[in-house]
């Protein structure tokens, strides 16, 4: 729990950029950011829902990515970013990727979704992380799908449930990497983050 952080307001941001009050967080109660996920993917709508990172810390709202090219767009606008975020999301880009195919083989979602692949490499060219996300979610289709697939359902779920397990794993790294690290600080530290 992080003190002295206070919501006055927390929005969801829909695919057609209005923004909904999501919850409300009164001046009593405290946001546990250990607890917040940055990236995630909804189930119900076959949707990745991840933090506007650019709101932040006066903000806090979320962005929902229906399709790859949002993906793309969240990652070029810096509303998703830190490596390991950058993996997941280019993990779920290309779960996105495959749940919009209707290919009938394996052979055919791998040809149809290169593009995909490209671009989302392409967003962040850097990033290796990114990379690192798109490439391991292509691997788990080439080595779980069978070369003539019968249920293209089957194929999507088995790489949402793949995803899904990518970014659990990345937050119980993250979880394990902020424990080790609490035990460096006493109370009162000041702590000066950087990225290059």
């Amino acid at each position: 729990m992080i003190e002295g952080f206070f919501l006055s307001n927390l929005l969801y941001k829909a695919k057609d950029d209005s923004t909904i009050p999501r919850s409300f967080f009164m001046d009593s109660e405290k946001l546990s950011f250990y607890e917040q996920r940055t990236i995630k993917w909804d189930d119900a709508k076959n949707s990745v829902i991840m933090i506007d990172q650019t709101l932040l810390p006066g903000e806090l709202s979320f962005v929902e990515c229906t399709d790859v090219a949002a993906i793309i767009d969240a990652i070029k606008t810096m509303k998703i970013r830190g490596a390991p975020a950058l993996g997941v999301a280019g993990a779920m880009g290309v779960a996105l990727s495959v749940i919009s195919s209707q290919a009938e083989t394996k052979r055919d979602l791998l040809r149809t979704i290169e593009p995909d692949l490209i671009a989302l490499k392409s967003a962040r060219p850097t990033a290796v992380n990114l990379a690192w996300g798109v490439d391991r979610a292509v691997e788990h289709l080439k080595t779980d799908l069978a070369e003539e697939f019968e249920n293209l359902e089957r194929a999507k779920e088995s790489l949402v449930i793949f995803v899904k397990s990518l970014a659990n794993d990345d937050v119980a790294t993250n979880k394990k990497l902020s424990d080790l690290g609490a035990k460096l600080f006493r109370t009162g530290d000041s702590v000066l983050t950087h990225c290059n």
